[in-house]
Order: C-alpha cells, then structure tokens, then sequence
C-alpha cells in the first residue's frame, strides 16, 4: 500500500492524510491499466528481500509449499469468484435480475420460486456479461445475459449509458435501452478512433510534403532541362 499511495491521484489512507491534494485532477492511470501495475508491484514484492524473512517470499513459499499443500485452492475459478463482491436474488421464472439485467443457466430451472430463499450472486463490476450463482453445498454455476443482444459492458459504462438514456427520455426496459445506447456509444468511439488515426495520416503527409518543399536546393549544375530548347540533341525515348 505504500507503493500505491506514491502514484499520481491516490487518496490516501484517510480524508486527514490526502488534505487539499487534487486526486481527481492528477490521476492517470485507467482501472485496467492500475490492475495491471497492481498485479506487477505484488509480484515485485514477492520477488524482493524480506527484512524479517531474509530471503523472498516467493523462496520461503517454495521452501514451505510441502507443509502447505491442503491449503492451496484446487478450484482455482471458484477461488478467484469468491473475492467477487455478491448481492442476493432470487432465482424468477425468467432468471435472475441483478442491475435491471436478466441473467440465465439450464442449472437454475430447478431452483425457480423455491421457498428456501435467495441465493448468493457474484458479479465482475469490469464485465456484467456474467454472474456466478451460489447453490446449495457451495457448488457456483455461471450464469450469462439472458438478452443476447446486450453487449459485455463494465458496471461504470451500464450506469453511465441509464443515466443517458433517463436525460434523453429514452423508455422501456434497461436491457433494451442498455443495448441501443452501448452500441451507439461505440460506433461513435470506433469512428472517432478511426478519424484520429486519418487526421495522424494526414498531418504526417502534410509535414513530409512541407519537409520536401523545405528541401535544400539542388547542387550547382543540376537545373531544369528547358524541353522547348531546340539547339538541345533529341534522344529517343521508349515509352511504357
């Protein structure tokens, strides 16, 4: 955590310690670009001297990981779902609703109105596209869009895209206007990245036009041949 409060835009540990530092304003980094850095200072870590251990922690795992075999996770998707944030549903007739969103797996239709209550629902805020369910005996069974035609988005994107949708007045159900106005968010994102990349083009051309343009004279005795000269010997020219 010290490592992570010394990047651009970090808010401290508490309101005290971030004082009048403009978070928001220096702040660089994407979430994806952070979890990245994130995934690489812990592996940094585990990689670099411990005052206490005297060696790496990555070197006292290997030396230790005979003594703690059991309590390496074997389901290693269960493990990573089960750092996942959760809400609880219940499982409808048409699936389960989590956001406005209906999500669907053959393995829930047995537990459709049942009277034992709500069950468990994990979700990735980075890709609503999925939802893992918690049955009975632990098993999780992954559950996806009902609507096909919604597209993955992450949980910042869908509120964004329904706060839209409320300003422009747009009605009906979440899934149907969630989809309408993700996919019009990105054509407008892919065309303006495809302009971008033209406008780059474009300038690069200009510049090599001005660059040439800009280019040193030609030496002493290399001028333009008048062609309208006739005291200047014709010499046959095979045309392609």
């Amino acid at each position: 955590m010290g490592a992570v409060h010394l990047l651009p835009g970090t808010t401290q540990s508490s309101v005290a310690a971030k004082g009048s530092y403009n978070a928001e304003a220096i702040a660089t980094m994407t979430l994806s670009e952070f979890d990245r850095w994130f995934a690489l200072e812990i592996c940094r870590y585990n990689n670099s001297i411990h005052s206490s251990l005297g060696c790496t922690p990555v070197a006292k795992w290997e030396a230790l990981s005979g003594e703690m075999s059991g309590d390496i996770p074997v389901d290693m998707d269960a493990f990573r779902v089960s750092f996942l944030p959760s809400e609880q549903r219940q499982v409808r007739r048409d699936g389960i609703h989590l956001f406005g969103i209906r999500y669907w797996a053959d393995a829930l239709a047995g537990h459709v109105s049942r009277k034992d209550g709500k069950v468990v629902v994990r979700y990735d805020p980075r890709d609503l596209s999925a939802i893992w369910v918690e049955l009975e005996g632990g098993r999780c069974v992954e559950a996806r869009y009902r609507n096909l035609e919604i597209p993955p988005v992450s949980l910042w994107e869908y509120r964004e895209a329904m706060q839209k949708g409320r300003a422009l007045g747009k009605k009906g159900s979440n899934e149907t206007v969630l989809a309408q106005l993700i996919h019009q968010q990105r054509q407008i994102a892919d065309e303006s990245r495809r302009l971008t990349k033209a406008e780059r083009r474009s300038r690069e051309r200009r510049g090599t036009l001005k660059d040439s343009i800009r280019s040193d004279p030609p030496p002493e005795g290399l001028r333009p041949v008048d062609t309208g000269d006739t005291s200047r010997p014709l010499f046959k020219v095979e045309r392609w």
